[in-house]
C-alpha cells in the first residue's frame, strides 16, 4: 500500500494538471480543491507516523524518511495548506481579472509539494531540488499581480534567495560530495558519517554554507529585507503559505543539518539565540509603525520567527551540557519547536483574514479601513482570535510557549539567553500595542463609506476559522500537542525529552505551571461579574461633536493608524534612523550584487528582440523579452500547451479531469514498464 505522503503527491501533481482547463473560475476552484485534498492526506501522513512510528522508503521514486521531527514541519505545512486551499476556492475569483488560472494551479500545487518534500527527503540532491522548486513556485506566485511593485519585491526575493541560498546550496553539494566520496552517496546518514571524522575546517564551513541558506530563508536579521516587501505581493492565500510554512522550513533546516547532521555545537547556539533576540526586537519595532496590514503583518513574520531562533538557540546551548542545564535546554528547544506550530497557525489565519478584508473594501491600508466589526462579525471575531494569540495573551496559543521560552531563558541562569528572554517578553508588550492598532483601525468604530460591505463567502470564513479556533483550541488544551512536540524533539536530539507536566487542565516546567483550563474559569466568571455591576446600554447612538465644522467627512472623526503610536515613535526615532540607513547601505549593496548578476548573466541570455541592447539595470530588462538557457529548452513544450488551450476551447472540467487521469495513469503504465 502506497504511504499517504505519495497519494499527496500525486493529488498535488493532479491539481496542477487541472490548471491546463480555460476557463479560469474552474480552474482555480478545482486546483484549489486538490490542493486541500493532497493537504488532508499531509495530515493522514502525520497522524499515521505519530502512532505508528517513523517511516522510510520512496515515494515517486524520491528517497524519503519521515521521522517525528519532519512529522513536526509536515504538520505545519498540512493544517496551513488546508486552510489556505480550502479558502482559495473562493478567494482566487477576487483575482480573476488577472487571468492565468493555469499558472496559480501549478505554481500553488508546486509549492505546496515542494515543501512537504523539503521536510521529508532523505538525500541532499533531492533537499537542494525541492528547496530550488519551493523558491521558483514561490517567485511566480509573488509576483502573480504583475504590479510593479510586485516585479520589485520578487526581484529582490528571487535575487537574494540566488545569493544566499542557491550558490551555497550547490556549493554545499560539492562539499558533501567530496566528504562521502561519492555524487552518488548524499543521504543524510552517509554525510552525517562523513563529517564525524572531518576537520573543524570542514565542519565550520559546512555551518557557514547551510546558516547562509537558512539565514536568509527564515527572514532572520540582517538577512530580512526581502520579507516585508515579498509577503504583501503575494495574494493573500499565498502570504499564509510564506509566512506560514516555507520561512519554517529553514528551522527545519538548522535542526536538521547544523545540530543533527553535523552535531551538538555551543557556539552555534549561542549564535542563533543572539540572531533570534535582535530579530524579535527589529522585526516587532518596525512592525509597529506600520500602516499597511499585510507589511505589518510581514513584519511581525521577522519578529516571531526571532522568538523561534531564541527558543531553538537556548537548546543548542544547554543541551549539551546535560543534567539539569540539559533539561532546561530541552525545554527551550521544544518552545521553539512549539511556537514554531503556533505562529503557523495564528500568522496563516491573520494574513487570510487580511485577504478577507481586502477582498470585501479593496484595501489594506489601516488608515483607511474602519466600522468593518459590525458588517464582518465572522472575520472580526478570527481576527481578534489570532490577534489575542500572537501577543501572547492566555488562553490562546502564543502564550503557552512564549512563556515556556522565558522560562527556560530565565532558569538557564545564563546572562546571554536570560537577557534574550526578558527582551523577548518586553517586545511581546509591543507585539500587542501592534495589534491593538491592527484590530481597531479594521474593525473599530463606524465608517459611512463601507456602510454596504458585507461578509466574505463561506468557504473563506471556514478557512480563516481552521486555523483561528486552534489558536484557542491549543491554548486551552496544550497537552494535547505535548507527546507530537516531544517525538519531534526527540528524532532531533537522539532521544532527548522535555520534562514538560501537562495533562488536560495544565502545562509548565518543575515548579511552574499555568492551568489555561482554570484560568478560563475564572476570567469567565470575572467578566459575567463586571457585566453584571456595569450593565453596558446598547442601543442609544449620538453624533460625534464637530466643534462647529461642516467641511469635515464624519468618516475623518478619528485618530487613524498613522497617528496611534506616532508619540512613541518620536521617543526611539534614533533606532528607525538607524536601521533605515543600514536598510539604505544593504540596498546600495543589492544594487551592486544585480549588476554583478547582470554581468554575469549576459553569458548565459539573449535579448530577443534587440539583440545588442547595453544591460546595466533591471529596469533594462523589463520590457524585453529574455530568454535563459533552460528556457530555450523548454520553451517548445510551452507553445504546445499553449496551442492547445486555444485548439480545444470548449474542454469542460469534468472531460479534462478524466483525460488529465487518463495521461497520469499511462505515464506510470510506461514508467512501470521501464
Amino acid at each position: 500500500m502506497l504511504p499517504l505522503l505519495e497519494y499527496a503527491l500525486w493529488a498535488f501533481i493532479i491539481g496542477g494538471l487541472v490548471g491546463l482547463v480555460i476557463d479560469y473560475k474552474a480552474s482555480t476552484k478545482a486546483s484549489s480543491f486538490m490542493a486541500a485534498i493532497g493537504a488532508l492526506l499531509l495530515l493522514g501522513e502525520v497522524y499515521q507516523v505519530y502512532t505508528s512510528g517513523p517511516w522510510k522508503g520512496t515515494v515517486l521514486g524520491i528517497p524519503v524518511h519521515v521521522d517525528g521531527l519532519s512529522a513536526v514541519f509536515l504538520f505545519i505545512v498540512g493544517i496551513v495548506s488546508l486552510a489556505s486551499a480550502i479558502y482559495s476556492i473562493s478567494y482566487m475569483d477576487h483575482h480573476e481579472k488577472k487571468g492565468k488560472g493555469w499558472v496559480y494551479a501549478v505554481a500553488y500545487n508546486t509549492f505546496i509539494a515542494s515543501m512537504a518534500l523539503v521536510v521529508t527527503v532523505s538525500n541532499l540532491e533531492y533537499f537542494v531540488v525541492s528547496w530550488e522548486l519551493m523558491t521558483l513556485s514561490s517567485f511566480i506566485l509573488i509576483f502573480w499581480k504583475e504590479e510593479r511593485k510586485d516585479l520589485d519585491a520578487s526581484l529582490k526575493y528571487y535575487l537574494t534567495m540566488h545569493f544566499a541560498d542557491t550558490i551555497p546550496l550547490f556549493l554545499l553539494l560539492g562539499l558533501a560530495s567530496v566528504l562521502t566520496g561519492s555524487v552518488h552517496n548524499l543521504s543524510y546518514p552517509a554525510i552525517h558519517n562523513a563529517l564525524l571524522t572531518a576537520s573543524s575546517s570542514t565542519k565550520f564551513l559546512f555551518y557557514a554554507l547551510t546558516l547562509s541558506v537558512f539565514i536568509s530563508k527564515a527572514g532572520v536579521v540582517p538577512l530580512h529585507f526581502w520579507l516585508p516587501d515579498a509577503h504583501p505581493a503575494a495574494p493573500s492565500n499565498v502570504s499564509a503559505l510564506l509566512s506560514g510554512i516555507m520561512i519554517k522550513t529553514a528551522v527545519y533546516g538548522l535542526l536538521r543539518f547544523d545540530w543533527q547532521m553535523v552535531g551538538q555545537s555551543v557556539g552555534l547556539g549561542y549564535l542563533v539565540a543572539v540572531l533570534g533576540a535582535v530579530t524579535l526586537t527589529v522585526g516587532t519595532l518596525y512592525a509597529l509603525r506600520e500602516t499597511n496590514a499585510k507589511r505589518l503583518l510581514a513584519y511581525h513574520s521577522v519578529g516571531q520567527m526571532g522568538y523561534i531562533w531564541l527558543g531553538i538557540g537556548i537548546g543548542m546551548v544547554l543541551i549539551p551540557k546535560g543534567g539539569a542545564l540539559g533539561a532546561i535546554g530541552a525545554l527551550g528547544m521544544f518552545a521553539g519547536l512549539f511556537h514554531a506550530i503556533n505562529h503557523a497557525i495564528f500568522k496563516g489565519s491573520l494574513f487570510l483574514e487580511a485577504g478577507a478584508v481586502e477582498y470585501a473594501t479593496g484595501t489594506v491600508e489601516l488608515n483607511e479601513l474602519g466600522g468593518l466589526g459590525s458588517r464582518m462579525k465572522v472575520t472580526a471575531l478570527a481576527t481578534l482570535f489570532s490577534s489575542m494569540a500572537i501577543a501572547g495573551i492566555p488562553p490562546f496559543n502564543g502564550f503557552i510557549s512564549k512563556w515556556l521560552i522565558y522560562v527556560a531563558g530565565y532558569q538557564s541562569g545564563n546572562f546571554v539567553l536570560s537577557l534574550g528572554a526578558v527582551l523577548a517578553a518586553l517586545i511581546s508588550a509591543a507585539t500587542l500595542a501592534s495589534f491593538v492598532k491592527f484590530y481597531g483601525a479594521q474593525f473599530g468604530g463606524e465608517m459611512e463609506r463601507y456602510k454596504e460591505v458585507k461578509e466574505v463567502p463561506s468557504v473563506m470564513q471556514l478557512g480563516e476559522w481552521i486555523l483561528a479556533g486552534l489558536t484557542l483550541f491549543i491554548g486551552i488544551f496544550p497537552g494535547f500537542v505535548v507527546g507530537f512536540l516531544n517525538k519531534g524533539l526527540s528524532a532531533a536530539n537522539g532521544g532527548t525529552t522535555a520534562t514538560v507536566t501537562s495533562n488536560l487542565y495544565k502545562i509548565g516546567f518543575g515548579s511552574v505551571l499555568f492551568s489555561p483550563v482554570l484560568f478560563v474559569i475564572v476570567a469567565g466568571v470575572l467578566a459575567f461579574g463586571f457585566y453584571l455591576a456595569f450593565k453596558p446600554e446598547y442601543g442609544k447612538e449620538a453624533k460625534p461633536w464637530d466643534c462647529g465644522s461642516t467641511q469635515i467627512d464624519e468618516d475623518e472623526y478619528r485618530v487613524n493608524a498613522e497617528g496611534i503610536y506616532i508619540k512613541y515613535e518620536e521617543k526611539i526615532g534614533s533606532f528607525y534612523r538607524f536601521s533605515d540607513w543600514f536598510y539604505a547601505v544593504g540596498a546600495g549593496i543589492i544594487h551592486y550584487i544585480v549588476r554583478a548578476y547582470l554581468w554575469m548573466g549576459s553569458y548565459f541570455t539573449k535579448i530577443v528582440d534587440t539583440p545588442y541592447t547595453k544591460v546595466e539595470h533591471l529596469d533594462d530588462l523589463r520590457e524585453r523579452e529574455i530568454l535563459y538557457i533552460d528556457e530555450e529548452i523548454f520553451r517548445p513544450l510551452v507553445r504546445f500547451l499553449r496551442i492547445a488551450k486555444d485548439v480545444v476551447p470548449g474542454i469542460k472540467l469534468g472531460t479534462f479531469v478524466v483525460i488529465a487521469l487518463i495521461v497520469v495513469g499511462a505515464i506510470m503504465g510506461i514508467l512501470a514498464v521501464l
